[in-house]
């Protein structure tokens, strides 16, 4: 089964907070399991009305500009974005943000507003009401 939780591990979740550059104390790491299995993270932090990302990790992949994300590698990178940004709606934020580069026009193809340093939306792009 499927699960995205805020990691419970504190001292875990600050090392990944601190080795994630621009990552602030205060951020949280949302990790994606399957059942045991950890499939992967996104490092997020909450500012002012904007949920940042910092980071994302894929079976030990933290870079992806390197080579386009496999299939696999693309739907945890889609549901944990998708993830976060119920995280950051839940938690009052109206925007997202990365702190870096879009890369493989993964958050473009998403509706995302394409910088050569960030990428950004409105949170209504991507959690909806109904």
């Amino acid at each position: 089964m499927l699960q995205i939780v805020p990691m419970a591990e504190k001292t875990e979740e600050a090392a990944l907070l601190a080795k994630t550059e621009g990552a602030p104390d205060n951020g949280r790491v949302l990790v994606m399991t399957d059942g045991e299995e950890t499939l992967g993270y996104v490092v997020v932090a909450l500012e002012d009305d904007t949920l940042v990302f910092y980071g994302f990790s894929v079976s030990g992949q933290t870079d992806f500009t390197k080579a386009k994300p496999d299939p696999m590698t693309t739907f945890v990178l889609d549901t944990l974005m998708r993830s976060a940004a119920s995280f950051g709606e839940t938690n009052g934020m109206n925007h997202i943000r990365t702190a870096f580069p879009d890369f493989f026009d993964f958050f473009k193809q998403r509706g995302f507003t394409v910088a050569e340093d960030h990428a950004e939306a409105p949170m209504s792009l991507i959690v909806h009401y109904e």
